[in-house]
């Protein structure tokens, strides 16, 4: 029985949707963003495409068969102008039928089919590399998403505790007006705060439920609100390498398959030879002066060779210079660019570091000033007004903290990212 209900809770398992953990990581997010994305598919396509191409391109060295068959009527035919006395010679019937098995196999094609194959490789690794190029994509859209999650879901947090901070004044705040201490303006200042906080807070609850629906997508779980997104912690950053992003190796392809290319046009200049033969039936056969059905054949070899197109060759071959020089510069302005990237990345990096040390000094001071207007407040020293000025003061300064805090992170992911260090 236990058993059976092992098995049950399994197969009902497979029936629910997926669900994520309580808590998500940038990295897990990353993977399964990659894993359920529908284009992981597509390497898998292209591969089989390519084989079925490869396998029409072997074919050419197989046997061809072919049936031909034709009925004419001719407007004239084969006569001799001479009559040789006592000889007979027949009249060709202008009707004709012949129907014929033709067979043809290539001996020499000149390295064509070879280069065709070569050519056909490059384009299957060009478009598994464009492949690669959109996942490394991926990385990004889902950082995007990911960190404005995160900051809403750590502001949420933040106004949380302010909202309970200002809650429990407002109940001292309240007993002093009931016992005559205190004004009653001051109560409704903060209940007219702790109403902005409620707005506030529903804004935000707003946006984390469109962020997390985003991820869900991207994930292809359920995300729920309760979900804890995990601020990444800093590691020491490895080496920019951005030699190996994706694109750079796209492109070192797109320049393999413009080579391929190159060496395919060399083949179409070399001459084919191929052996045919000729198996048929009809009227007349090879015996022009023959009007009966007879059946015939014939064996041989056929060169084709086509030494001069006008210099068609030589333009195409001019053309994919010019692209292979236009990815060339491609490589150089991407290079350029990311060079770029890296500094700008480096830069927000050691800003975000700064003002995070300089934050935590803001919070320190602001959190004396807001407890000392705190006990002003329920001495009746000072009104909420000003209370509350410096608790907005102190919570705004931890939310820039909060905010430099992820805006690192995203900065370090960022450098991750432009360097090619994601894999």
């Amino acid at each position: 029985m236990k058993t059976q209900i092992i098995i049950l809770a399994i197969a009902l398992s497979g029936l629910l949707p997926a669900q994520t953990p309580d808590t998500l990581t940038l990295d897990f997010c990353q993977r399964r963003a990659r894993e359920n994305y529908p284009l992981m598919r597509q390497s898998e396509l292209l591969q089989s495409a390519a084989d079925l191409k490869i396998r029409n391109l072997t074919a050419n060295w197989f046997p061809q068969l072919s049936i031909n068959g034709q009925s004419t009527y001719q407007s004239d035919v084969t006569t001799l102008p001479l009559k040789i006395p006592g000889v007979t010679i027949p009249q060709m019937d202008q009707d004709v039928y012949k129907v014929t098995l033709d067979i043809s196999s290539t001996l020499y094609d000149g390295g064509l089919t070879r280069r065709q194959k070569v050519l056909e490789n490059a384009s299957l690794h060009v478009d598994k590399q464009s492949v690669k190029v959109e996942l490394y994509k991926l990385r990004e859209r889902i950082d995007q998403v990911y960190f404005n999650a995160l900051l809403l879901q750590e502001n949420e947090k933040l106004l949380d505790i302010m909202h309970s901070e200002i809650a429990a004044r407002l109940k001292i705040v309240e007993s002093g007006v009931r016992n005559g201490v205190t004004l009653q303006s001051n109560a409704d200042v903060l209940s007219a705060e702790l109403i902005k906080l409620e707005q506030q807070l529903l804004e935000i609850t707003l946006g984390k439920q469109a962020a997390f629906e985003m991820l869900s997508e991207y994930l292809g779980q359920t995300v729920a609100a309760s979900t804890v997104l995990c601020v990444p912690v800093p590691g020491p950053l490895s080496a920019a390498r951005p030699g190996i992003r994706p694109e750079f190796k796209l492109m070192n392809l797109q320049i393999q398959k413009l080579n391929a290319s190159r060496s395919l046009l060399s083949a179409k200049l070399m001459p084919r030879v191929a052996v045919f033969g000729q198996l048929g039936y009809g009227r007349p056969g090879l015996n022009m002066l023959s009007n009966d059905f007879d059946d015939f054949y014939m064996l041989g070899l056929r060169l084709n060779w086509t030494p001069w197109n006008w210099r068609q060759t030589r333009n195409d071959r001019q053309w994919i210079d010019l692209q292979k020089s236009m990815v060339q510069t491609q490589k150089a302005t991407l290079d350029q660019n990311i060079r770029i990237l890296l500094k700008r990345d480096v830069a927000e990096i050691n800003k975000y570091e700064t003002l995070i040390l300089k934050d935590d000094e803001i919070i320190a001071l602001r959190i004396r000033i807001t407890r000392t207007f705190s006990a002003q407040l329920e001495n009746g020293i000072v009104t909420a007004t000003d209370y509350l000025a410096e608790l907005n003061a102190e919570t705004q300064a931890r939310l820039n903290k909060q905010l430099h805090i992820i805006q690192l992170a995203k900065a370090r992911a960022n450098r991750q990212f432009d360097s090619g260090n994601m894999e």
